[in-house]
């Protein structure tokens, strides 16, 4: 909106003041019949009306945060209006196309913002508007030759749509650019930029390959813990709700396993930071070697991890946590010495996928069941069930801030 409520007052002042102080003679079709300055006057005060309507409709368009199919035609309307009511003021009949090159930026902005079909209404505007021009000098006797200005108005009309179809273009890549980068602040690098149809690369196609290019290297950084080489918490949520998806679709169970390294404080304790750091990036590559090529793994805590199954009902779970077990039992950590051995325990709870909830539920209901294998000894694994009641131990509130904690992450 700012820019039509620059350029046409700008216009309109700059012809005023020429005008006014005879650095343009030219003598209009309305000149004869209003003197000189009487249009000058008319044009002066259409140009403050003009303004103010525009101020209207931005403060309008502030208030609502749309623009709608009247507010557009509206808008495009007063500017026509303007422009072909100031051209019969002031400007002489064999000098009409000069309206053609100001309404060129009049479509051009309807059509960056408001899209194709408001620009097609503003462009018959624009003809409906020249061609009344033409017709109305012609009859007040303006020496002007109307099958000459249909002419160029078919020139303006052709060479208009041939560029404002190469800007859409643009304005679509652009529109298509900026939905990749939003889903990838998001943490979402599935979408890469098609750059199949773009035959003659420009600063666009340029930024989409670039982009297409570090898009894995972002992924890694974004999506990825450090330390362990697992998910982090975001990517396992990115991934929970592509394969939620995918089981609702296909009407199959989605398991999660949630990982807790035992008494992960004594090795801090005993061997330092350093040593700890050690462990939880062997656990990691322990976690992912056992896990299957389609589960994910994810480090969602300090000593904590989870497992995200699809495909996995209540037996297959509790298999795989069997299997995360054993692995940790026969590791021997390379960080450690080779007396010290270390174990897990592992909460499990799985459901058929009903609704995209699915993930969230089962990581809070794992989380619940890995607080009891702890309080039952820990080196287990339990299956979450109806009426399991975690938070009656001494620990109790830790689990349930923990929980709680899970079910904010994933939301």
């Amino acid at each position: 909106m700012r820019y039509r409520a620059i350029l046409l007052p700008l216009v309109g002042f700059s012809a005023v003041t020429l005008k006014w102080f005879g650095v343009v003679s030219s003598t209009s079709v309305m000149a004869p019949r209003l003197g000189t300055r009487t249009p000058l006057l008319i044009l002066l005060g259409m140009v403050v009306l003009y303004t103010a309507y525009q101020r209207l409709v931005s403060w309008h368009l502030r208030r609502t945060g749309r623009a709608s199919v009247g507010v557009v035609m509206a808008v495009n309307a007063a500017d026509l209006i303007c422009l072909f009511v100031a051209a019969a003021l002031v400007s002489p009949a064999d000098h009409y196309e000069r309206t053609l090159v100001l309404s060129m930026f009049t479509v051009l902005f309807t059509q960056m913002f408001f899209g194709w079909t408001a620009t097609f209404i503003h462009l018959a505007l624009v003809a409906i508007g020249y061609i009344s021009l033409v017709a109305w000098a012609k009859d007040n006797g303006a020496p002007i030759v109307p099958a000459e200005e249909l002419w160029t108005l078919a020139l303006f009309a052709m060479g208009l749509l041939v560029y404002v179809g190469l800007q859409g273009q643009v304005v679509a890549r652009t529109r298509s650019l900026v939905e990749i980068f939003h889903r990838a602040q998001d943490g979402d690098f599935s979408a890469r930029y098609d750059e199949s149809e773009d035959q003659m690369p420009d600063p666009i196609t340029k930024i989409g390959r670039a982009y297409n290019k570090m898009r894995a290297d972002l992924e890694a950084i974004v999506l990825t813990d450090p330390l362990s080489g697992c998910f982090n918490r975001r990517g396992l949520n990115q991934l929970a709700e592509r394969e939620v998806s995918r089981a609702i679709r296909g009407k199959k169970h989605i398991a999660v396993l949630a990982i807790d390294v035992d008494h992960f404080k004594k090795i801090n304790d005993e061997f330092g930071h350093l040593t700890g750091d050690e462990v939880i990036r062997e656990v990691g590559a322990l976690l992912r070697e056992t896990a299957r090529e389609v589960d994910v793994v994810a480090r969602i805590g300090g000593e904590e991890f989870a497992i995200l199954a699809p495909d996995s009902n209540d037996e297959g779970a509790l298999i795989l946590a069997e299997r995360v077990l054993s692995a940790f039992r026969a590791h021997q950590f390379k960080s450690l010495p080779p007396e010290r051995r270390i174990t897990a325990s592992v909460g499990v709870s799985a459901a058929p996928a009903r609704d995209d909830d699915v993930a969230k539920t089962n990581l809070a209901r794992a989380d619940e069941a890995l607080y009891v294998a702890k309080r039952n000894g820990r080196d287990r694994a339990e299956r979450w069930h109806a009426g399991m009641r975690a938070f009656e131990a001494a620990d109790g509130a830790k689990a349930r801030n923990s929980v709680q904690g899970m079910i904010r992450i994933t939301e």
